[in-house]
């Protein structure tokens, strides 16, 4: 690879470090420097040895070898950059769950790049093929293979290995000034020793504790679930159920202004205050909501084709089933997961943006809901509507917009200073609208008199961040404070006295409480979920939660982060990072179990 690459790639790779905070100390800057130097440059040395230099020993038209070489330095920055985007929006790099929902991303269902984004990254990519193609024609003119400078390279392999010797020293001590960049870099997994350094001495043993406190033990293929057969006393008047819920929706953004339909509802329903999604993605928040388990069972359950228990005693007591998801059901996989058993299955929704689509799904709604009434009136129903404006930011513009002054969210633009009142705007506006819509589905039930036999819950998958922590978070799937997890939730159950609870409740909850009181299931709640009772709240002292590659366990104090790896992380609940945490052991030891004894 010439230098005018690696320059390229250098410049690239600035774009990670600008979500990521500047380090503490000597050893902090230390790594930061040399692991930024020398991790970019290795990736291009290795890129030279695998690609560049086979294909000029080994193609023997000159024209050809470059071209191929070229062509190769173009695709390895694309990905880079486009990997920065990724990562600057969500705080995670490509891999192959992130590349399948890029591919799959469709009418921009999963993933939102604003029209800047997109022009930006086409430029940028048109920059980088007019740049490598002028050095296409002028590095190879007499014949030079693409040999980088050997004290260029001597310098990078260096760096590298200082990176990777302060790394090893820094896993054992546990100094998290130093580790809090293992996943800002793609592809970096940098060097450690703890068992070496543990028989000389030299290693923080209360932090490798803590780090085998949250070891996922046992086999992760295939699942025990239930963990004993269901015993049911199917009710004798069953009851119809509805869940309504909204993409990427705030707790706070729930009330009488943002939401007035909803918010109408809320007055004679019991209103949870105090709750958080399982998740703080849309895979693992409805996930959550359904099996009432953590996400982490998500791909055991996918490749054992397990339906959850809610869906599968429904339909064992000849429920209707009307499944309505507005950005679809196929990515993430609810299809194959959550209603995989559900027949003649509505996968997609019309419409050329997320609002229409909404709106679209609304009146599809009501169409099934006339003809449930007409072919099965006494037939027993479930539903669930997902809307998916408030992810999008989008909204219909001949429609009210109370919320003012707004602006489209655009990524791009924003920094730890950035104002977020007309962006928050904007998201407001769609849940407004989406608010318009749930109001047509309430009023559809009010006049079949239908709700005397509805339970109705309202709730989001997951929260969304505007720099609430003042660290350069925004939107969802980044982090696991309360921005991100704590929903909205109402549950209307006829004939119950509204009220208000106060405790902490999550989405785990909702499963076990609907199987028991509104289905007849007998079995204790552990058979088949970790979650609590809702019409009975006795909160656990922690919490979990998950995203699609971590999982953390919150308590009041302080967030416990780690990767499926056993890397863990402390912070306050503001995202604040706790250098010597207190961790109490028998809570995560609880957690481990909750995340494992679903399995075989």
């Amino acid at each position: 690879m010439s230098s005018v690459v690696l320059l390229i790639i250098y410049a690239i790779g600035t774009r990670y470090y600008s979500n990521i905070p500047l380090p503490d100390d000597f050893l902090g800057y230390s790594y930061f420097i040399s692991a930024y130097i020398g991790h970019f440059g290795f990736l291009a040395i290795i890129a030279w040895l695998f690609i560049a230099l086979p294909i000029s020993l080994i193609v023997p038209n000159q024209w050809l070898a470059r071209t191929l070489i070229t062509l190769a330095s173009i695709a390895i920055i694309v990905l880079l950059l486009l990997d920065t985007f990724v990562f600057q929006q969500y705080h995670y790099h490509l891999n192959s769950f992130v590349w399948a929902l890029v591919v799959n991303n469709g009418k921009n269902d999963i993933f939102t790049f604003s029209v800047l984004m997109q022009s930006i990254a086409i430029a940028a990519i048109a920059v980088i093929l007019i740049i490598m193609f002028m050095i296409n024609r002028t590095l190879w003119r007499h014949n030079n293979k693409p040999v980088p400078a050997k004290r260029t390279m001597a310098g990078i392999i260096f760096l590298y290995l200082i990176a990777n010797f302060i790394h090893i020293w820094a896993s054992a001590q546990n100094l998290q000034g130093v580790t809090r960049y293992d996943a800002g870099l793609p592809i970096f997994y940098p060097a450690t020793a703890n068992g070496f350094m543990s028989r000389h001495g030299w290693i923080d043993h209360e932090a490798q504790k803590a780090n085998a406190a949250i070891k996922i033990k046992s086999n992760q293929s295939t699942v025990n679930y239930p963990l004993k057969p269901l015993t049911i006393i199917p009710p004798t008047q069953p009851m119809n159920i509805l869940i309504v819920a909204l993409d990427c929706w705030r707790s706070d953004d729930m009330n009488p202004r943002n939401t007035p339909n909803m918010w109408a509802m809320a007055q004679q329903s019991t209103l949870y205050k105090n709750h958080y999604s399982g998740g703080n993605a849309t895979q693992t928040g409805i996930f959550s909501l359904f099996y009432g388990l953590p996400g982490k069972y998500w791909n055991a359950m996918l490749g054992n084709k397990k339906a959850p228990a809610l869906m599968d005693v429904m339909k064992q007591q000849g429920y209707d089933f009307g499944i309505f998801g507005s950005a679809g059901l196929t990515s993430p996989a609810f299809n194959e997961t959550v209603f995989r058993n559900i027949d003649n299955l509505r996968l997609y929704s019309k419409g050329n943006s997320p609002i229409e689509r909404d709106t679209n799904t609304t009146q599809d709604y009501l169409d099934w809901m006339q003809q449930h009434q007409t072919n099965k009136p006494n037939t027993p129903f479930f539903s669930f509507i997902f809307y998916d404006a408030p992810h999008g930011y989008s909204v219909d513009k001949s429609k009210p917009m109370p919320f003012q002054p707004d602006e489209d969210m655009d990524y791009l633009t924003l920094t730890n200073n950035t104002d977020p009142t007309p962006y928050h705007n904007r998201y407001r506006n769609a849940v407004y609208q989406d608010d318009m819509l749930v109001g047509k589905v309430m009023d559809d039930l009010k006049k079949r008199g239908l709700l005397d036999n509805t339970i109705v819950v309202f709730t989001g998958d997951h929260g969304q961040e505007f720099n609430d922590n003042k660290h350069n978070f925004w939107g969802h799937s980044s982090n696991f404070s309360a921005a991100q997890t704590h929903v909205p939730f109402i549950m209307y159950w006829p004939n119950k006295p509204a009220k208000v609870v106060e405790q902490t409740t999550t989405h785990f909850a909702l499963a076990p409480t609907l199987l028991k009181y509104a289905l007849g299931v007998t079995n204790d709640k552990r058979d088949y979920s970790v979650g609590n009772d809702l019409m009975d709240v006795q909160p656990k002292p922690w919490r979990l939660v998950s995203s699609y590659h971590n999982f953390a366990i919150i308590d009041n104090e302080q967030i416990i982060l780690s990767d499926y790896n056993s890397k863990l992380q402390v912070y306050d609940m503001h995202m604040n990072k706790i250098e010597k945490p207190t961790l109490n052991y028998a809570h995560m030891a609880e957690a481990m179990d909750e995340l494992s004894r679903f399995y075989k």
